[in-house]
């Protein structure tokens, strides 16, 4: 079962005590008539004023089946080689791959599903190619072919180290089913009608070849057989979404194809990315004796660096030297990386000389409060490294709304106990006691695939934490700091402590 599927039977089995200790009391009969057929009684529910209509009948009296699972509370329809599944009092349901909201929760009545006339319109119409309508004053539900809607189709590709994302934006995205060959992806979208300017695109990637649309469906052609690929569809904007990457080896193997003796697994160092605010023509903000963000934090990059691989951990930076990296670099770097951790480093500024302490910030497409906003806004401002085609950005920002969507969300519990962690222990470090934990859309947060928070270690803007900040020992107590922080997250949050170094004989 997909992790879309787990997540809705846990909703349904969380609440299902509710919906069985609930009984809506029997209405009176309702009509339903099918595409070119005669009317047919179905079962109702009546709940606080609101119609519930057996999805069983309907679904019969189509062609369809609906079964209950009583493990999970949840009922699984089917129809027409498309399937969708419903919870006990969620009010979402997932029709083939695709999650749809509903207006109100459905009701269950041992193995009968009763949902409102909507549900009909949103979950059945797309498996059945019909458009339903619902005439209250007679309890009527009458269904009849569904025009085609034309859907544009707009496909970009992003190649990112071991993968390649095809994110085909839709004006919006009906059911569909996805048929993969050794070499072929095909997505058949049967309820609509696809455009696209141009209808095939050849690409210049290591992994896909040719995307085409022809009609109701969207053919990907590979480069080769060994290559794993994933379907899914995101909203807000709709996109289709496949993931296309190399299978990796398997392992015990040799060149010869002997099973190799396996060798003793070794525990994986942590893998921490350290990312250095501004740099380049980046410069930040500026000290009032001249020392810039830029180069502030990359110094106590290069001392948490040495602290933190000293430590155990394998550390990536995505700048070592000045230069400049733009913002919708830094997450793909990251990404590349494969890490534990992402730990965006920068220094605070304020119009108050006096102001002091440590800042941490983890992602919120809403600012915490009014200063929050405003210094996301200020870090927000530098440009990205410009890329080569217009393409090239539009597949980036789909990446980044991908990579919020699917990523960002999982992490943001983690992200929110680090900052905690980190936020304490430098205030004690600092002597400050009133700063708390925030949250900003801070574009270098936003796509990152891992717990992420960004630290304001100091102001450079006060005087004394500026001699600070261009003080080697300040910089290696932020280090160590720093060090004890990440070793009481992933003991406490992670489960798991840094593997230690290797000891030199």
């Amino acid at each position: 079962m997909s992790r879309l599927l787990r997540l809705l039977s846990l909703l349904a089995m969380g609440l299902s005590a509710v919906s069985f200790a609930q009984s809506p009391a029997a209405g009176p009969s309702a009509a339903f008539v099918p595409p070119g057929g005669t009317s047919l009684v179905v079962r109702s529910l009546d709940v606080q004023g609101k119609v519930f209509l057996s999805a069983n009948d309907v679904l019969a009296a189509l062609g369809g089946t609906v079964q209950f699972d009583d493990s999970t509370f949840s009922y699984e329809l089917k129809l027409k080689g498309h399937s969708a599944v419903v919870g006990i009092e969620t009010p979402i349901a997932v029709v083939d791959t695709k999650l749809v909201s509903l207006s109100a929760p459905v009701h269950g009545a041992g193995s009968t599903l009763f949902a409102e006339p909507d549900f009909f319109q949103k979950v059945v119409g797309p498996m059945a190619g019909t458009s339903f309508a619902w005439e209250r004053s007679s309890r009527l539900l009458s269904a009849r072919k569904a025009d085609l809607p034309e859907i544009v189709v707009e496909a970009t590709l992003a190649a990112f180290e071991a993968t390649t994302k095809i994110v085909l934006r839709l004006t919006e995205v009906p059911a569909f089913r996805v048929e993969k060959g050794e070499e072929t992806v095909v997505i058949r979208f049967p309820a609509a009608r696809l455009t696209a300017s141009p209808p095939e695109k050849v690409f210049d990637d290591p992994r896909v070849a040719r995307l085409s649309v022809r009609g109701s469906e969207v053919h990907l052609s590979l480069r080769e057989r060994n290559l794993s690929t994933n379907v899914y569809s995101l909203q807000a904007p709709p996109r289709v979404v496949v993931d296309v990457t190399k299978l990796a080896a398997a392992p015990g193997r040799s060149g010869g194809g002997a099973l190799a003796p396996a060798a003793p697994a070794k525990p994986e160092p942590k893998t921490i990315v350290l990312d250095p605010g501004h740099g380049g023509t980046e410069e930040g903000a500026k000290g009032p004796g001249g020392f810039l963000e830029k180069d502030a934090t990359l110094a106590l990059v290069k001392s948490l660096r040495e602290t933190l691989v000293r430590t155990g951990y394998r550390v990536v930076a995505t700048r070592e030297t000045d230069t400049t990296v733009g913002l919708d670099e830094r997450p793909a770097l990251a990404n590349a990386a494969k890490p534990d951790l992402f730990l965006s480093i920068h220094c605070n500024a304020s119009r108050s000389p006096s102001a002091h302490g440590t800042e941490v910030y983890y992602l919120s497409l809403d600012a915490s409060d009014r200063a929050a906003a405003a210094l996301a806004e200020k870090e927000n401002r530098a440009e990205p490294t410009a890329t080569a085609t217009s393409e090239r950005n539009a597949a980036l920002r789909d990446l980044d709304l991908i990579l919020w969507d699917l990523a960002q969300n999982q992490h943001l519990s983690a992200s929110s106990r680090l900052a905690e962690i980190i936020q304490a222990d430098f205030n004690r470090l600092l002597g400050v006691a009133t700063r708390g934990v925030k949250q900003a859309p801070f574009r270098v947060l936003i796509g990152v695939n891992v717990p992420a928070v960004l630290v304001e270690v100091a102001f450079i803007s006060n005087a004394e934490e500026e001699k600070q900040l261009a003080s080697e020992d300040f910089r290696r107590q932020v280090a160590e700091t720093l060090a004890g922080s990440l070793a009481t997250y992933f003991r406490n949050g992670d489960g798991a402590a840094p593997v230690p170094p290797a000891k030199s004989r």
